[in-house]
């Protein structure tokens, strides 16, 4: 494989540079009051749909983009997919038909799907060793960062109406020029790749994935269906527990978010010291900072709480993807990121309704409840996961090959 090119800025930058949008679909849901105003005529539950629809399509496209890749090239699937992003996102600029603007979202969530795997796929597909556990990190940041602009925009332009809320998706013009200039040679790069794993796959037949993928899956997506209960819930627990506002769970949410940069940059060396305890040292993180939220009784308590939960976040994710990397079976790297993805965003979408059923298992349904039990899971998840890394012998290459 050309070293030149995997280490060249301009062309990681490029890769990178998808990540930076991932969660525009979802940024514009700040707009929601305005938006409820302006379509009386509907119910408010019709209008939020606007806002989750992205990810029912996006499902859809996820799981196909696999296939997509390989027949057009991950180069064109990800253009394609950033210029169906741009376009469709804007529609609610220049239109203001509730149904128009319903199309246009499930178009939306289309052309994020063509190239959101890629984002994690690629790295996997390109870098190796500690070169893609360090990528992996960048990945991670550069989606902090994304996320943070993103909302910062959306605050911005949301005072001038809820239409020019959607101008947010401006932002698809980053990757879509680095990605289009610097990427020249990624289906080159991965074709290598490819023909590498199908040379070593060829003794067996197709093999799609093994269950130490799906369990990874279903790790990553615990894990979201429950930590999704801070971005529900933080708002309803300050005022419930008279520690803060809606404006004041605004806050400590971006700051959270923001905090997340420094594990995401300093990734390669946190793995590089930590190995398989990285994926419990996330969760431990994300426990700990959970309770001490539910413990609080001052606001400076909630402020160490989001802080801590900001740190975990970034160290369990590219553990987890990178993880995932080392234990797939052979040429599968796209599907494996798609079941991921389809895990985190299938969680996130059910994550009220799951949220709901466990939450009266405690006796109360209060939001501080709701919030015991997404720590209570952070911490049995971290024990497992431990308790994997304790017991479970490394020989999980040996079996890489037994495909479902």
């Amino acid at each position: 494989m050309d070293s030149s090119v995997q280490n060249a800025r301009l062309f990681k930058l490029a890769i990178l540079s998808i990540s930076l949008v991932l969660t525009v679909t979802t940024a514009v849901s700040t707009a929601l009051p305005a938006m409820i105003a302006a379509f009386k005529q509907y119910p408010p539950t019709q209008v939020e749909m606007l806002t989750t629809l992205p990810t029912i399509s996006l499902l859809i496209t996820v799981l196909a983009s696999s296939w997509i890749a390989k027949h057009i090239g991950a180069r064109h699937a990800t253009l394609i997919g950033l210029v169906l992003a741009l376009l469709a996102g804007l529609v609610p600029v220049f239109v203001t038909q509730y149904p128009v603007i319903f199309i246009s979202r499930l178009l939306l969530g289309v052309g994020v799907g063509l190239f959101n795997n890629l984002a994690y796929s690629l790295i996997m597909a390109v870098y190796d060793g500690e070169e893609r556990q360090t990528m992996l990190g960048f990945q991670s940041a550069v989606g902090t960062v994304g996320n943070a602009a993103a909302a910062f925009v959306v605050g911005l332009l949301v005072t001038s109406g809820w239409q020019m809320a959607f101008n947010v998706n401006w932002l698809f013009v980053v990757p879509l020029i680095l990605f289009g200039l610097f990427a020249g040679k990624i289906d080159q790069l991965t074709k290598v790749v490819v023909v590498a794993d199908n040379t070593q796959a060829s003794v067996k037949k197709k093999a799609t994935t093994n269950v130490a993928v799906l369990g990874y899956v279903v790790l990553i997506a615990t894990f979201f269906a429950f930590y999704f209960g801070l971005m529900l819930k933080l708002a309803g627990f300050l005022v419930e527990q008279g520690l803060g506002t809606a404006a004041t769970a605004a806050a400590q949410l971006s700051v959270m978010s923001l905090l997340g940069l420094v594990p995401s940059l300093l990734y390669g060396k946190i793995y590089k010291h930590l190995r398989r305890l990285t994926i419990p040292t996330g969760l431990i993180f994300a426990g700990l900072g959970l309770w001490a939220i539910i413990s609080a009784n001052t606001v400076v308590m909630v402020w160490i709480g989001v802080s801590f939960v900001g740190l975990g976040l970034p160290i369990f994710m590219p553990a987890v993807f990178g993880r995932v990397a080392e234990v797939q079976p052979v040429g599968t790297s796209n599907l494996s990121s798609a079941l991921m993805l389809v895990g985190i965003n299938v969680a996130v979408f059910l994550s009220p309704q799951i949220l709901a059923l466990v939450t009266p298992l405690t006796g109360q349904t209060t939001n501080k409840a709701t919030l015991l039990v997404a720590t209570l899971m952070m911490f049995l998840l971290a024990a497992i996961q431990l308790a994997l890394v304790i017991y479970k012998r490394p020989t999980i290459r040996h079996h890489r090959g037994m495909g479902l």
